[in-house]
């Protein structure tokens, strides 16, 4: 049976810059190709799940821009402050008002995010989900899957292509009783009405859910890392695992838009106090704080091992057709006068490191995107570690790859062909 393909694609905002970045160089040390169109990265999998800054760089690619224009989209200070739009005065009430005194509450308008994507992506304003595929000019037809959290149901919402799917409820139902077959609602909604609901995250960054009428029902949707899929990989497997592909058929490259790692023991020294994880106390402020950012932390790594397990339950097993892909900012212990001491990754420096660990997903200074991609830079390059599926105490890989080289060398061996 031929290979399923899946691309997985992880929430975050202006760090989703890494993933562009990533494909760019993914597809030059494979197919010698320095700037592939959309289509053609798209071309090589069956199926693209995705996240908020994911699914933007998902429907960048079906709106076929190369990956050198979908960078410049990440660049440009205007966009990045057109998606991220500060409130105005007279746009925020006095509980926010006041909550943001302790830099809590919402900070940017849910409705000018959607009229910059409607510029990003003009094409992916008239085209519905289910038709998506047909657009994607390419040699085998991808699918694509994207989370939200459904405001008012508090359940997550995905949104298909793929209206034949197995998984799909309307298709359960037709299955499970006889008439006539339901239709899915969420098919009414556009492409980029559904990289919106994914990609609004709350609390501490837009104002309000993103709103859409679907036959004639007010529905809202926050951002999907709520239902703790920034990281949608498990719900690209079970997709697959619905529609009748197994472990053996299954091949995934996915890339994260960078994470953090920081040791849980004490038994050795620190170089700096800021390569410690951050303790703070427990109470309201810093719970409603830890909150608001958990969904984008520990999910990627949890996923990632999961989905992992589930292909490949004989542990510690290592597949080449599982490829993950993700620059990760922590220490690294060295030896000084033969005692290991935690101290900087190669390639970066302190303050950069301090910035790097406090920068959150809606950065828009161009010394911060610089940054960003300094980071992903050296990660390219080696310097970086990688995320491994599983790491021991010492931050050591234990299951996954050690670096991006790694990673490429297995996805190589694929030996993609388009259909």
């Amino acid at each position: 049976m031929s290979k399923y393909r899946i691309l997985s694609l992880d929430g975050g905002g202006s760090w989703s810059l890494i993933q562009v970045k990533c494909l760019r160089q993914l597809f030059r040390d494979t197919f010698n190709n320095d700037d592939p169109t959309g289509h053609e990265v798209l071309g090589y999998f069956d199926l693209v799940a995705a996240n908020s800054g994911g699914s933007l760089v998902a429907a960048a690619m079906a709106e076929n821009y190369r990956l050198s224009q979908i960078e410049q989209i990440f660049h440009s200070e205007e966009i990045r402050r057109s998606i991220f739009s500060r409130l105005t005065i007279w746009e925020r009430s006095l509980l926010n008002t006041l909550s943001r005194l302790v830099n809590i509450g919402p900070k940017y308008a849910t409705v000018r995010k959607l009229a910059a994507l409607e510029k990003i992506l003009p094409r992916m304003s008239g085209i519905k989900l289910h038709e998506l595929p047909d657009h994607i000019d390419a040699g085998n037809p991808t699918h694509f899957l994207l989370v939200a959290y459904d405001y008012y149901r508090n359940r997550a919402e995905l949104f298909r292509s793929d209206q034949s799917s197995r998984a799909l409820s309307s298709v359960i139902e037709r299955r499970v009783f006889a008439g006539n077959p339901a239709v899915s609602a969420i098919d009414e909604l556009t492409i980029l009405q559904a990289v919106h609901a994914s990609s609004t995250a709350p609390v501490n960054f837009f104002n309000m859910p993103a709103e859409f009428k679907i036959r004639g029902m007010d529905r809202h949707f926050w951002d999907g890392a709520i239902t703790g899929n920034n990281n949608p990989v498990l719900i690209a497997i079970t997709e697959a695992w619905a529609n009748g592909h197994n472990a053996g058929d299954i091949q995934i490259l996915s890339i994260g838009s960078g994470g953090t790692l920081f040791p849980a023991i004490e038994d050795y020294a620190y170089r700096y106090n800021f390569l410690q994880a951050q303790k703070k106390d427990p109470g309201l402020i810093n719970d409603i704080k830890k909150m608001a950012t958990s969904i984008v932390n520990d999910p990627p790594d949890f996923a990632t091992f999961v989905a992992y397990t589930m292909l490949y339950p004989d542990l510690p097993v290592r597949s080449e057709n599982f490829i993950r892909l993700n620059p990760q900012l922590r220490p690294r212990l060295v030896p000084v006068n033969g005692i290991p001491v935690w101290d900087l990754p190669q390639g970066l420096n302190a303050d950069e490191f301090k910035i790097l660990k406090s920068l959150d997903f809606d950065a828009v200074k161009p010394k911060e995107i610089n940054l960003i991609e300094k980071f992903c830079e050296q990660w390219l390059t080696g310097n970086v570690p990688n995320q491994a599926i599983r790491n021991d105490f010492t931050l050591e890989r234990v299951l996954g790859h050690n670096s991006y080289r790694q990673g490429m060398e297995d996805f190589k061996s694929w030996n993609l062909v388009l259909a």
